[in-house]
């Protein structure tokens, strides 16, 4: 290769890498234009009054009840359920990159104003932050999000996409009751026309009056009542049509000097049992086995001849 090709060469090289930075700088100044980079504002706890998350099938209302205690559409929320999303949306502003400038790219994300979830995060006064977030990541470890009102597009890694696909109910305290087994003196159950009591003796229970207890399903079922939590909640239209007059089953536990601690009674469904507190209007919904450790058969406690 001669003198004068290698000088031509160079140039064409030069050339080339002047036209890549320009090509670059323009990138980068339309970035900024779209968006600046993607951050939240750094949201402290206490200063989060509510978030408003408004999907295409339904809405849920986080609000702060008091410094500790959250409602979801009015009702009680999930311990620490809230907090999660509060930590989620302060995280995203350690893991953001830019992926889409225009508004075209918006229903291929599920981004749009037709399929989008959009998020309000509200203070006492103001409005904190006002997203819109589209699809998880095929990886699921994380999402695309945008500012209401600006078409770039971020990939968010995190939890964030995750927690608000929540529907209303996953939100929503599954707690039905807390029972400390040592407060329980005597267990009644009641099954159809069926009914036995199980009364605590000195050492181990009996059933009915004198006849011994298997120890462990007694045990078993104490357990079951030590922490009741529901796996879903009736409709309104569920709870209307649910039948505890009578229950189909019927647990009542008691202290030592009669007083009920809980009562749960229960109405069976084709997928499980409808179930109801006395303490409470709420109708939680439990499945089968749930149902049998907190209402067991007589026979299943009875003690083994043997």
């Amino acid at each position: 290769m001669s003198a004068k090709q290698l000088v031509r060469l160079a140039i064409g090289l030069g050339v080339l890498l002047l036209l890549w930075g320009a090509a670059a700088l323009i990138r980068d100044r339309e970035s900024g234009s779209a968006g600046g980079g993607f951050a939240l504002p750094r949201l402290a706890r206490g200063d989060v009054d509510s978030v408003r998350i408004v999907r295409t099938s339904d809405t849920t209302l986080l609000a702060r009840r008091d410094s500790s205690t959250w409602t979801v559409n009015g009702l009680p929320a999930a311990a620490g359920a809230p907090e999660e999303l509060l930590t989620a949306l302060t995280d995203t502003a350690l893991a953001a990159e830019l992926v889409a400038e225009r508004s075209a790219s918006h229903a291929g994300l599920g981004i749009d104003s037709a399929s989008g979830t959009r998020v309000r995060v509200a203070g006492e006064e103001s409005l904190l932050a006002d997203l819109i977030v589209g699809q998880r990541t095929p990886d699921l470890t994380g999402g695309y999000l945008r500012r209401a009102g600006d078409s770039a597009v971020y990939l968010v890694r995190g939890r964030l996409t995750e927690l608000l696909s929540r529907t209303p109910d996953d939100w929503r305290d599954r707690k039905i009751a807390r029972v400390a087994p040592d407060s329980v003196a005597r267990i009644e159950v009641r099954r159809g026309s069926r009914s036995y009591a199980l009364r605590r003796r000195e050492r181990g229970w009996a059933l009915g009056a004198r006849a011994p207890a298997d120890s462990a399903a007694v045990a078993d079922m104490l357990a079951a009542l030590r922490q009741v939590d529901a796996s879903g909640f009736a409709t309104p239209a569920q709870a209307d049509s649910a039948g505890f007059s009578p229950a189909d089953r019927r647990t009542t536990l008691l202290q030592a000097d009669g007083t009920a601690l809980l009562v749960l009674a229960f109405d069976s469904t084709a997928g499980g049992f409808w179930v109801r507190a006395d303490s409470g209007a709420t109708v939680y919904r439990v499945d089968s086995f749930t149902a049998d450790r907190l209402a067991p058969a007589e026979s299943s406690v009875r003690a083994s001849s043997r």
